[in-house]
């Protein structure tokens, strides 16, 4: 019955007719059998390796993958790392031929997938794979096909994701001269066949990748102290030195689910990166190409871990010295590895090196956009690329156009200070002190300046050596950059101030307008520090404080939140504004002054615009910032300002006889009398025009913006006129806030004639815009027409020129100087109502002389020696003067010598006539306005005495004696003037012009001697006997101790500070 329906085919294949199915003969199935082995025989055989680690259910998915490879010479070998039972289990429903191995977890795959080495007989290929990876059924004969056709030895597939195949993860990567892995697919990437060429490249992960056994076995397998983590780079890259192929076939795919799988959890995967990466460098090169290129990895990763300290991220610094160590620890094994891999060389270091691409990987970084990073750390390092793409497209082509011609316009101005050198007139002072100096000097508690004192230094030191470590000890590039730099500065502070009101052609006006100020030029030319620091940074606090008021558009009150402004956090802002606070409050303690100003007018403004503003919390930001600052400063704020508190501690000694401005110059931003410029009429113009338009939170800055203009324009007027008890600071530093409300109110009326123009009915309002660019012309004019002289009008002479001389070597002096506090770059006290007397250790202007020391008791017998020669009393001024070290009495009347214009100030003739009768003063004619008088009783500074003792005796007795002294000077022996030596005869005296102290020590022939008070107040010591002696200060281990934590404190500051800005977020609207 059953024979009747059944019908036998040909080619082996009988039909069942009732059921209509066709199955193969017998002889059929064992001649398919005998095919299949005879070509199981002739294909190479592959071993496919795993490591299964904690696998999951989908691992019996990836072992199907394995099954179902219609490459017929397989093995398969499991390596589990936890109980091998259950993947025994698993493997035997997919792989019932399938190997299972036990490893440990901790050796990482590297090292596990080394244990196939141990055999005697090896495959001719291994397939490594993760745990995690399902193959497509023609993978491996793909893979297999592909080596021998191009004869590669290393292999890759193209990986694709697990859930969505059409999305890419891997087609192989490239790599640089670092080391860094570059991918050939972006994050997100879809596979729309655009990478199925077959290509060599440098890189296959292990993933999934086939390698020849006889390679795998010559290089030794993986680097097993390597553990996990780029040891699928190292092997690559000692394939090619071996000679060999790495490549990639994309049609054959690979899915993966990209599961965590740590396998040395005790180390994070970043530390793991780089510790591989560079052990790949250190061994992988030749000793030729080391010397190259290990130098530049060291500098490379050096400045990445200090950025990441500017940024808060600490776990850089950690990572550079963990890589180094760890790898330098490791110096027995990557000696080793170097020998074998000498051996197997057959491509040299270039040939290597033109094999890889060009540049730096995380320097590329910076232009990917952020779309196509996935991490928020690669979000950050996009940015700049965003930065880019927003110059290059739309209305901010203006932004570019501005850049580009103020980067022209004042690099052309600036040509002189940059090609030569910056003149040293007014504050502007060279940094003659190495960073080491810097740092003794800030350490040190010995004051030069004046007549001695023990005390803190200000912190402006300690930055300007931190600052100098970053410009490579350059003091002079560092000084002219941040004298040229807060020009720059403070235009892109009023930059990001502007940035919230969403207006290219607004921010694009600010910045002109305070671009085109006169102030900061004005403080070039007369040697004003203070206000070119105010300038730089006052647009920044302008910025702080609006962002702290929450007022709109940088908040919600009053009007819409700007999609620029950021989210409110008051630990942010707070940091923000007291260190920003703190380190220029360091510099010029006239910031208090500005920043006060600032605030007064933002309340004033608002409350005549009848605007909305956060007042609690901006002055809640603002007493905790200030308390922020004072506690950065607070060493030097206890010992500077609160032991002799006047306001000369912060607006020095000035008098308004330099005062060289009216009310119409300041109205017209105009520092110097006489200049009646009609082009300077422009900015009241200009800071007036939005009153007449603007609406909404342009309405309410421009009225802030006007009322700053006001305010600095008020402060020259009621200084003019004498209404305070104090002088104010020169006219520079009142109009920085007067140039800053015109730039603001400029912005809004550009903003006002954009967006509110077109609500009024035409009328006279029409007319308004013609009258801004006519302002705007009148106001750019003057600056185009400065820049032509190539230095911004500072004078060409300076007095270190005329004063010093290279013959004059002795350090062991001290030189009084008296002039207009305005000529002077040495602060000073009061002297003769109007004018300011200074002492210094040095003929030439440095940058320690910008602070003097809080008064002393030995101060008022200089103002007592100096009565007494105005009062015709004496004619030996110069041995009143000779025990405070005081060598040089010098007269300033002019700024600058001739034939230099500069500043002016007359000294009273009687001072001067009272000077040249002097019979120990010899008079030295230097310059017209500048005189310099040489004492010829002078002691020096640190000296010794024969003839008359000065120890247990009182000042005036020594002044009313008549018995000459025979003195010789000691040796100055360092350059910051805390040590000297000489040779003393038997039973002398040393005298040091210092307030008694026994910080100083001295020795004689090794021999302590004990210190004594000289003349009433200074420092003295007796020998018995002849010798040579060493007189050195020596600062007390607490001073030490607390500059040290102050130090602390400001990295503390800093760190939180970076971090804190590194979280910030922009609103979400």
């Amino acid at each position: 019955m059953l024979s009747s329906r059944i019908r036998i085919l040909t080619r082996g294949y009988i039909l069942i007719a009732d059921l209509g199915i066709i199955l193969p003969t017998v002889e059929k199935i064992k001649a398919n059998e005998e095919k299949i082995e005879s070509e199981r025989l002739l294909l190479p055989p592959v071993e496919i390796v795993v490591v299964a680690h904690n696998p999951d259910e989908w691992f019996s998915e990836v072992l199907a993958s394995f099954a179902v490879q219609n490459y017929p010479n397989i093995r398969v070998t499991v390596l589990a790392t936890n109980s091998i039972e259950s993947i025994e289990k698993l493997a035997a429903e997919y792989l019932p031929q399938a190997e299972v191995h036990p490893v440990s977890s901790s050796h990482g795959v590297g090292r596990n997938f080394n244990t196939l080495l141990e055999r005697q007989e090896h495959p001719a290929f291994y397939l490594f794979c993760h745990h995690d990876v399902s193959l497509a059924p023609d993978a491996v004969r793909l893979m297999v096909e592909e080596s021998f056709r191009s004869n590669a030895a290393v292999i890759g597939p193209k990986v694709v994701n697990w859930d969505r195949p059409n999305e890419l993860l891997d087609v192989g990567y490239e790599m640089d001269k670092f080391g860094y892995p570059i991918s050939r697919v972006e994050k997100g990437e879809l596979d729309q066949e655009q990478h199925d060429a077959v290509s060599e490249v440098f890189v296959v992960s292990t993933t999934a990748t086939l390698v020849r056994a006889d390679l795998f076995e010559a290089l030794g397998g993986f680097d097993e102290v390597m553990g996990m983590i780029g040891e699928d780079v190292d092997l690559c890259w000692r394939s090619k030195i071996a000679g060999a192929k790495v490549m990639v076939v994309p049609l054959a795919i690979a899915r993966h689910r990209e599961e965590p799988g740590n396998y040395q959890i005790s180390n994070s995967q970043m530390k793991n990166r780089e510790r591989h990466r560079l052990r790949g460098l250190l061994s992988n090169y030749g000793m030729l190409h080391s010397v190259r290129v290990l130098p530049q990895a060291f500098i490379f990763s050096m400045v990445f871990a200090i950025s990441g300290v500017f940024s808060g991220n600490l776990s850089r610094l950690k990572i550079f010295l963990d890589t180094w160590g760890w790898n330098l620890f490791h110096t027995k094994s990557l000696l080793e590895k170097r020998k074998c891999l000498k051996r197997l060389r057959q491509v040299p270091d270039s040939g290597i090196r033109q094999m890889q691409v060009r540049g730096v990987a995380p320097v590329k970084r910076l232009f990917v956009h952020p779309e196509h990073s996935g991490s928020y750390s690669e979000q950050s390092k996009g940015r700049f690329s965003l930065f880019l793409q927003e110059m290059r497209s739309g209305p901010s082509r203006v932004s570019l156009a501005f850049l580009i011609a103020a980067s022209v316009i004042f690099i052309f101005g600036s040509r002189h200070l940059i090609t030569r050198s910056t003149p040293v007139v007014g504050d502007l002072v060279p940094f003659d002190l190495g960073i080491k100096g810097t740092f003794d000097l800030w350490f040190s508690s010995q004051w030069q300046t004046g007549i001695g004192y023990e005390g803190v230094h200000p912190n402006a030191l300690g930055i300007i050596g931190v600052l100098g470590i970053f410009f490579w000890g350059c003091m002079g590039f560092l000084r002219l950059v941040l004298t040229l730099g807060m020009v720059p500065i403070g235009v892109l502070g009023i930059w990001f101030l502007l940035k919230p009101f969403n207006s290219a052609w607004m921010k694009t006006a600010g910045a002109v307008i305070y671009f085109v100020a006169p102030v900061a030029y004005q403080s070039i030319s007369t040697g004003s520090w203070d206000g070119l620091i105010l300038f730089g940074c006052l647009p920044w606090m302008l910025l702080f404080l609006a962002r702290a008021s929450r007022s709109s558009p940088f908040g919600p009150i009053g009007g819409p939140t700007s999609r620029f402004a950021f989210e409110a956090d008051i630990f942010r802002e707070v940091l923000t504004l007291g260190f920003i606070l703190g380190l220029v409050f360091s510099f010029s303690p006239l910031v208090l002054f500005a920043v006060t100003l600032t605030v007064v007018c933002l309340c004033v403004g608002s409350l005549v615009a009848g605007w909305k503003l956060g007042f609690s919390r901006l002055f809640l930001i603002l007493i905790l910032s200030y308390a922020m600052a004072a506690a950065l400063n607070f060493p030097w704020i206890l010992d500077y300002f609160f032991s002799d508190f006047s306001w000369n501690t912060i607006f020095h000694t000035r008098s308004t006889v330099a005062e060289t401005v009216d009310l119409l110059g300041a109205l017209r931003l105009q520092t110097e009398l006489g200049q009646n410029s009609v082009f300077g009429w422009g900015f009241p113009a200009l800071a007036f025009v939005p009153l007449m338009l603007a609406r909404g939170e342009r309405w309410a800055w421009a009225v802030r913006g006007c009322s700053l203009y006001l305010a600095g324009v008020a402060a020259i007027w009621v200084n003019g006129m004498g209404y305070l008890p104090f002088v104010l600071p020169r006219a520079e530093v009142l109009l920085v806030p007067a140039a800053l409300g015109v730039a603001v109110a400029s912005a809004m009326g550009v903003g006002s004639l954009q967006r509110d123009l077109q609500t009024y009915k035409f009328g006279w309002r029409q007319l308004i815009p013609v009258t801004a660019i006519i302002a705007s012309c009148l106001v750019i004019l003057p600056v185009l027409g400065s820049a032509f002289s190539g230095d911004w009008g500072i004078p060409d002479d300076e007095l270190n020129d005329v004063l010093f001389s290279e013959e004059e070597t002795n350090q062991n002096i001290r030189v009084l100087w008296i002039g207009d506090d305005d000529l002077l770059a040495a602060s000073g006290r009061q002297f003769l109502d109007n004018f300011t007397i200074s002492i210094t250790s040095t003929l030439e202007s440095t940058f320690i002389d910008r602070w003097q020391p809080p008064e002393q008791p030995a101060d008022q017998f200089v103002a007592e020696a100096f009565d007494l020669a105005l009062k015709n009393g004496t004619t030996n001024l110069g041995k009143l003067l000779a025990p405070f070290g005081i060598t040089d009495v010098v007269l300033i009347e002019k700024s600058a010598p001739l034939p230099s214009k500069g500043l002016s100030v007359e000294l009273p003739e009687k001072l001067k006539l009272s000077l040249s009768r002097q019979l120990d003063l010899a008079k030295i004619e230097i310059a017209p306005g500048i005189n310099r008088y040489r004492n010829l009783s002078a002691f020096g500074f640190a000296s010794s005495v024969e003839g008359v003792a000065l120890i247990d005796k009182q000042f005036r007795t020594y002044a009313s004696g008549t018995q000459p002294l025979s003195v010789s000077s000691l040796v100055a022996t360092g350059a910051t003037g805390t040590s000297y030596q000489g040779m003393i005869k038997q039973n002398s005296e040393v005298y040091l012009a210092f307030p008694f102290s026994d910080h100083w020590k001295a020795k004689l022939n090794g021999q302590t001697i004990q210190p004594s008070i000289a003349l009433g107040w200074g420092t003295g010591y007796f020998s018995e006997e002849s010798g040579l002696l060493e007189v050195t200060y020596e600062t007390g281990k607490k001073h030490i101790y607390l500059m040290s934590l102050q130090c602390l404190l400001w990295f503390v500051a800093f760190v939180g500070l970076a971090r804190s800005l590194a979280t910030a977020r922009r609103v979400q609207l």
